[in-house]
């Protein structure tokens, strides 16, 4: 029975790390910015992301790495440039349940009220 339970506690502490690693990923501005440009499925190379996004090509491709070791997005090499593009769109449906979380929330809703109105 003890090995049972050990055995359950480590998986479901790799799944903690999993998911840690999932969500940490998706707690910035910047990458939400890049998943955004990426959700209608088309592969873009970091050129065409750095055009949209107002941040230096390190500070982008630091970015997409991060998102890429999330196994968020998926990268392509394609002669000299790399292509990116999502690799499971069920992303964008965690993204909404959290969007719903925010409108469900009094306090947050206080807050998006205040700086749509700034």
């Amino acid at each position: 029975m003890y090995t049972c339970i050990k055995m359950h506690k480590n998986n479901m502490m790799d799944i903690y790390k999993l998911r840690v690693k999932l969500l940490h990923a998706l707690t910035d501005k910047t990458r939400l910015e890049i998943l955004s440009l990426l959700r209608h499925g088309e592969e873009l190379c970091s050129c065409d992301l750095e055009k949209t996004i107002d941040k230096s090509q390190s500070t982008l491709s630091r970015h997409l790495k991060k998102l890429t070791e999330a196994d968020i997005i998926s990268a392509r090499k394609e002669g000299v440039k790399v292509l990116y593009k999502i690799k499971d769109p069920h992303i964008y449906k965690l993204i909404a349940n959290i969007d719903n979380l925010i409108k469900r929330n009094e306090k947050f809703q206080k807050i998006v009220e205040i700086q749509t109105s700034i």
